[in-house]
């Protein structure tokens, strides 16, 4: 989703420079809902203490927002739905940024594979038992995305634009777990 907030910016650039004020109107939308998003996240970060609280009402919020678009992606403008999932990419992206007290990201892998190759470098040259504890970490985390990438390629072909109702699923299975756990 994040690469929606990285390809409007060039696109809104490009569409500015051609002087197509209309088209710049429809790349500048999930932008601004992008930066919404954060701010709103911000909010809630602010105000509640409880992180484990706060984690789980923010994927019950992105669990809200998918509904939402799930709801209306047949009848509302595809740029109104990419600033809906905007907003979900700005809370995963905010509010995860984390692994086992490790930053990391989400959403965007060019910044996984390069800590793929640091990690191998130095738990194989340097024999460094953490960079290789964060090297199996993040082939996780880009397997995991591959993975969801490709079951979500699948689930397309079936539900067609009904498909990001399927990403509840995995928020609905954390926030499960996340409750279990805590007993």
């Amino acid at each position: 989703m994040c690469r929606f907030t990285t390809g409007n910016s060039i696109l809104f650039g490009i569409s500015l420079a051609d002087h197509d004020y209309t088209q710049s109107l429809k790349y500048i939308f999930p932008i601004i809902f992008f930066a919404l998003g954060i701010v709103m996240i911000k909010v809630m970060q602010r105000k509640m203490t409880s992180i484990n609280s706060r984690k789980v009402l923010i994927m019950l919020y992105e669990i809200v927002v998918i509904l939402v678009v799930g709801l209306i992606v047949k009848n509302a403008s595809p740029v109104f739905i990419v600033g809906l999932l905007s907003l979900v990419s700005a809370a995963q992206l905010q509010e995860f940024k984390l692994l086992k007290g490790n930053p990391f990201n989400p959403l965007m892998m060019t910044g996984n594979i390069s800590k793929i190759a640091n990690n191998a470098y130095l738990s194989l040259v340097d024999h460094d038992k953490n960079a290789r504890s964060l090297l199996i970490d993040t082939i996780m985390v880009i397997t995991s995305f591959i993975l969801g990438t490709f079951i979500m390629g699948i689930v397309d072909h079936y539900l067609n634009a009904y498909s990001v109702l399927v990403l509840i699923v995995p928020l609905s299975l954390v926030i499960i777990f996340n409750f279990i756990n805590r007993k």
